[in-house]
C-alpha cells in the first residue's frame, strides 16, 4: 500500500512540479527576482565594502520639491565622502531598486507622478501593480535586509502616535525593528509622536536603543532633548559597529536604533518648531487626518508655520545621520561584518579559504530524556514493553533531561566542522527563542551562518523530543519538523552560487523541490552529493526528486546524480522497494547471487546484501549503518565501475552508552569531513575517486565519531577535534 501511495504521490507531483522545476533549474542565482541592485552597490556588497541604505519616502512625502531631490543628492554625496556606498531604495516598475539613478530621484520628487508610500504591508501590492513606491523606514529595512545591507540612515523613525490608547495607531517601523536585523541611524522618533510610549514599545520588541554622542538623552527629532533616557550611550562609530557585530554573534534577529541628536546650530529653533507641531496636531485632529497621511500632513504644516525653519533643520539632521551611518558601516566592514549583521558578522571569510562542505536540511532543538538506570527492578520499565505500558502516559519516571542544538543536517555539519572541515549549514529556523539559540550556538562555534533562513512569523523552529530507556537505547521520539519543508530552493541556489562547494550533503527533511534544486546545482557545479535518508517515512524523498528530474527531461539518466547514500537497514529496505516500484532500477539480484556473496560476508543479513545490489545502479556508493553490527558498504570495483564490491566494516564498542540519537549523524559528518579534507578523493564531476580499501578506512575511522557521540549526552560529542579520528 505504501508503495502504491508513493507512486500516486510522485505521479501527482509531476505535472505540478514540471514548470516550477524548470524555473528552479534555470533561475538566476540571486536573493530575490524582485531585487534590482545597482551595479556599483552590487559590486560593493560582493567585495565587502560598506554600504548605507537610504529611504525614499523622505523624497516623495517628507520635503517639498526641489529641496527634496537636492537633499537626496547631497545625502548620497555625504555617505560617499564618509567612506561608504549610498543605496537609496524605492519600488519602480515592479522591482525593488537598491541604488537609484538621478532620473529615479526626480521621478520620486518632482510631483508629476503619484507616489505610493510603501511600508512592509504595501510592498507586494505596489510591486504587483507596478506602481511607483517610496519606501518608509519599515519598507527600507526589509529591502535593505533582502539585499544584504545592514546600516540604514533616515531622518527619524515612526512610533506610537499620541492618543494611541484610543486609536491603536502605532507605526510599522517599530515592529519591523523587532524582526529585521538592520541598524537604523536617525534623530530619534519624530517629535509629533508619543515618545515615552514609543520607547516602551521598542523595549517590548527587544530593540536596543543607543544614544550616540556625549549625552544618553533620547533625541526628539528637531530637539536634542526629550527628557527621556536611552538605555545605552555610545560615543564612537566603532563602538556601535562592535554592538552590531555582537548582536549577530548572539544570533538575534532584531534591528538597532542609533539615535543621533540634531546638530547644535540647528537645534536653536526647536522651541518654535514644537509650538508649530502642537498647532499642527490640533489642526489634524480637527480635519480627521489619520494613518499614513498624518506624518506628511503634519510636517508640511510645520514647515509653513515656521517659515521654513523646520525644513532647514530636517535637512541638517538627515545629512548628519547619513554621515554617522557611513562611519558606522565603514567600521563594521573593517570588522568583517559589513553585510547582514544578523548572521555574518561573526564569520570572517578570510579564516577559511578552502571550498566549503555544504550541508542542507534540518536544524533543531533536541530534548533528550533518559529513564534513570539506577531504578529498582520493580520500578524499571523494560524498553521492549515501554510503549505498551499504559502507566507510561499516566505517570513520570525518574531520569535526566538534556537540551541541546540538534537536527540531522546541523548534527552532520557540526561534526564535520569540529573535525576540521569548512562546513556551512543551510536550514530554516523560526523567529523564536529556539531559533535564536541555534543560530547563537553556531556563531559561537565560528560556523558560517549566512544561509540560515527565517521563513517568517508562525514558523516554529524544529524540535526533536526523544525518550531513551535505562540502557540509553531510543524508545520513542516526537518530531515537530514542519519548518524544514519551508526551506526555499532559492536559498539553496544562493548558497551554491556564493560558495561553489566541492561536496554537499542533503537530508530527507527538506521538500522534494529543495532536493531537486540541490541535485541539479551540484551537477552543474561538479559537487559530490551525499544523501542522508533520515527516517523510513522520508527516505524515499530523494527517489521522488529523481523521478521529477527524469520526467522533466532535465537529465535523461539520473543514476549517479547522488554519489553516496547513508541509510540504516530499514531505510535501505524501503528505498530498495520504492526504487523498484518507481522504475528507477531494473530487477533484483538472483537468490544465487545473494547466497554467493553471503558466503564471504556471513555476518551480513541476506536482505541487506540484496538491497545493496538492487540500489547499486542508482547509487554507486552506499554506507549502511548497522548499529552494534558496524556498517555494510558497497562501491564500484576499481577495475570495472559496473561491478559492485560489498564489504562488512566491523563495529567499535563504546565504553558506556549515554545517548544513541546522534551516532549516525556523527558517522556521516566524519565521513564527509574526511572527503572534504582530501580533495583528491572527489573527481571534477563530483563522483568519488577512491579505492574500496580507502573507503573502508574512512568508514572505520568515522565510527570513532559515532562512538564518542554514544558516550556523550550531546548528539554530537563536544570532544570531537581534527585529531579525534586518528586515535587508537
Amino acid at each position: 500500500m505504501h508503495i502504491c501511495k508513493l507512486r500516486l504521490s510522485a505521479a501527482w507531483t509531476l505535472r505540478r512540479a514540471e514548470l516550477s522545476q524548470r524555473r528552479l533549474l534555470s533561475s538566476a542565482r540571486k536573493q530575490s527576482p524582485l531585487l534590482n541592485i545597482a551595479p556599483r552597490v552590487r559590486e560593493a556588497l560582493s567585495n565587502g565594502e560598506p554600504v548605507v541604505a537610504l529611504e525614499s519616502t523622505i523624497i516623495s512625502h517628507g520635503m517639498p520639491y526641489p529641496q527634496n531631490v537636492e537633499t537626496a543628492r547631497e545625502v548620497e554625496q555625504i555617505v560617499a565622502a564618509s567612506g561608504s556606498i549610498p543605496a537609496t531604495i524605492a519600488l519602480i516598475d515592479g522591482r525593488i531598486h537598491v541604488g537609484l539613478s538621478d532620473g529615479d530621484l526626480l521621478r520620486l520628487g518632482n510631483g508629476r507622478e503619484t507616489v505610493v508610500k510603501a511600508s512592509r504591508r504595501d510592498m507586494a501590492a505596489v510591486l504587483s501593480q507596478r506602481l511607483l513606491g517610496a519606501t518608509t523606514v519599515s519598507g527600507t529595512m526589509l529591502a535593505a535586509h533582502m539585499a544584504g545591507i545592514s546600516v540604514f540612515a533616515t531622518g527619524g523613525i515612526g512610533g506610537v502616535h499620541r492618543g494611541a490608547e484610543d486609536t491603536m495607531d502605532v507605526s510599522a517601523d517599530l515592529t519591523e525593528l523587532g524582526r529585521t536585523p538592520v541598524a537604523v541611524v536617525c534623530a530619534g522618533a519624530k517629535s509629533i509622536l508619543d515618545l515615552p510610549k514609543t520607547l516602551e514599545y521598542l523595549e517590548t520588541q527587544g530593540v536596543p536603543v543607543v544614544a550616540f554622542g556625549d549625552s544618553n538623552e533620547f533625541p526628539a527629532f528637531f530637539s536634542q532633548h526629550s527628557g527621556l533616557q536611552a538605555p545605552w550611550k555610545l560615543q564612537r562609530a566603532e563602538q556601535v559597529a562592535q554592538l552590531l557585530k555582537t548582536n549577530a554573534e548572539l544570533g538575534l534577529q532584531n534591528g538597532v536604533v542609533v539615535a543621533v541628536p540634531i546638530p547644535e546650530e540647528h537645534a536653536k529653533a526647536s522651541v518654535d518648531i514644537e509650538q508649530a507641531i502642537e498647532a499642527a496636531l490640533r489642526e489634524s485632529e480637527r480635519l480627521g487626518v489619520k494613518g499614513k497621511e498624518a506624518t506628511p500632513f503634519l510636517l508640511k504644516r510645520v514647515v509653513e508655520r515656521t517659515g521654513g525653519a523646520s525644513l532647514l533643520a530636517n535637512i541638517a539632521l538627515v545629512k548628519n545621520n547619513a554621515r554617522v551611518a557611513s562611519q558606522i558601516a565603514a567600521s563594521l566592514a573593517s570588522m568583517g561584518g559589513s553585510q547582514g549583521f544578523s548572521t555574518t558578522a561573526s564569520y570572517s571569510p578570510e579564516t577559511r579559504t578552502d571550498q566549503p562542505l555544504l550541508v542542507i536540511g534540518c536544524a533543531a532543538i533536541d530534548i533528550t530524556s533518559r529513564v534513570d538506570p539506577n531504578q529498582s527492578a520493580e520500578s524499571a520499565i523494560p524498553e521492549v514493553d515501554l510503549l505498551r505500558q499504559t502507566k507510561l502516559a499516566a505517570t513520570s519516571h525518574p531520569g535526566t533531561v538534556f537540551t541541546s542544538v540538534g537536527g540531522v543536517a546541523q548534527n552532520i555539519a557540526r561534526a564535520a566542522h569540529l573535525l576540521g572541515a569548512n562546513a556551512v549549514l543551510v536550514a530554516s529556523l523560526g523567529q523564536d527563542a529556539h531559533g535564536t539559540a541555534v543560530a547563537a550556538d553556531l556563531n559561537r562555534m565560528g560556523m558560517d551562518t549566512r544561509f540560515l533562513q527565517y521563513p517568517g512569523s508562525g514558523a516554529r523552529t524544529a524540535i526533536y523530543n526523544a525518550l531513551h530507556g535505562p540502557n540509553g537505547d531510543l524508545v520513542a521520539a516526537v518530531a515537530d519538523m514542519h519548518i524544514n519543508g519551508l526551506l526555499s530552493p532559492q536559498q539553496i541556489e544562493e548558497a551554491f552560487s556564493s560558495l561553489r562547494p566541492r561536496a554537499v550533503c542533503v537530508d530527507a527533511n527538506v521538500s522534494m523541490p529543495a532536493i531537486v534544486t540541490t541535485l541539479m546545482q551540484a551537477r552543474e557545479s561538479g559537487a559530490c552529493v551525499v544523501f542522508e535518508p533520515t527516517s523510513v517515512p522520508k527516505c524515499t524523498n530523494v527517489l521522488s526528486a529523481l523521478l521529477v528530474i527524469k520526467h522533466s527531461h532535465a537529465v535523461a539518466d539520473v543514476s549517479g546524480l547522488v554519489h553516496m547514500i547513508t541509510p540504516n537497514s530499514l531505510e535501505l529496505q524501503r528505498m530498495s522497494e520504492a526504487a523498484l516500484e518507481l522504475g528507477l532500477v531494473e530487477g533484483v539480484p538472483t537468490a544465487a547471487t545473494v547466497s554467493e556473496i553471503a558466503k564471504f560476508h556471513y555476518s551480513l543479513d541476506a536482505s541487506v546484501i540484496r538491497n545493496l545490489l538492487t540500489l547499486f545502479p542508482l547509487f554507486p556508493t552506499v554506507v549502511v549503518k548497522l548499529g552494534e553490527q558496524g556498517a555494510a558498504v558497497i562501491s564500484p570495483s576499481p577495475r570495472n565501475a559496473t561491478r559492485p564490491i560489498i564489504r562488512h566494516i566491523q563495529p567499535l564498542k563504546p565504553s558506556l552508552v549515554e545517548n544513541s540519537s546522534g551516532a549516525g549523524d556523527s558517522l556521516v559528518g566524519a565521513i564527509l569531513a574526511q572527503l572534504h579534507t582530501r580533495s583528491e578523493l572527489v573527481s571534477p564531476d563530483g563522483s568519488l575517486s577512491l579505492a574500496p580499501q580507502e573507503l573502508d578506512t574512512i568508514v572505520s575511522r568515522a565510527q570513532r565519531a559515532a562512538i564518542m557521540a554514544i558516550e556523550s549526552m550531546h548528539t554530537v560529542s563536544d570532544r570531537l577535534n581534527p585529531d579525534a579520528l586518528n586515535k587508537d
